[in-house]
């Protein structure tokens, strides 16, 4: 198969990756038992409190730390968004939420993260159970391609900004810029 077939193979599987995940996005939210009861691995090793949902706003990604393109672009875009929000980026936090648990292990988050601008980014690591939980809350589509450790995973590619309560505020797309994160950011924080 040449190149481009290939090019323009992959261009409509995440094409249909983005609409099937914006059709199949949940409406339901998480309910504050249910989110309590997620488990979540901080980059130190410690499970993390759930309280941690209650404090900010969440600006969530889903992603993984061995992807080429979208996850480093959005982790970037993330920085640059605290950076233009400076005072009212504390209204926010910026989470990485891991698809790979797998490879990503804590050791390997705490390095990932550190290679994007962000000073309040945090990456999480789910159990089994809490990530199933995810996707399926949050229409998220995933697909491990490859074998072996160079795997990777194709996966739907939105941010999602919850309030203290967990409900969803707001979703972007992925790519969406820096400045236009920031913008409608600071409008959420005026809330």
């Amino acid at each position: 198969m040449d190149r481009s077939r290939l090019v323009m193979i992959r261009l409509i599987f995440f094409i249909f990756i983005f609409f099937v995940s914006f059709a199949c996005q949940a409406k339901n939210e998480l309910n504050q038992e249910v989110w309590n009861r997620l488990g979540f691995v901080l980059p130190n090793g410690l499970s993390l409190n759930p309280k941690f949902w209650s404090e900010k706003k969440s600006v969530l990604y889903f992603g993984f730390s061995h992807c080429p393109d979208m996850c480093p672009l959005t982790l970037t875009n993330f920085g640059r968004t605290s950076l233009i929000l400076g005072e009212r980026a504390k209204d926010f936090q910026f989470v990485f939420i891991t698809l790979d648990p797998e490879r990503d292990s804590p050791a390997t988050l705490e390095k990932y993260v550190k290679n994007f601008p962000s000073k309040n980014l945090t990456a999480l690591s789910p159990n089994v159970e809490s990530l199933e939980t995810l996707t399926k809350i949050f229409g998220i589509v995933k697909e491990k391609v490859g074998d072996g450790n160079s795997y990777r995973i194709d996966h739907s590619n939105f941010i999602y900004v919850l309030d203290q309560n967990q409900k969803t505020i707001k979703t972007f797309p992925g790519g969406v810029s820096a400045n236009a994160l920031a913008t409608e950011l600071r409008k959420i924080s005026e809330l």
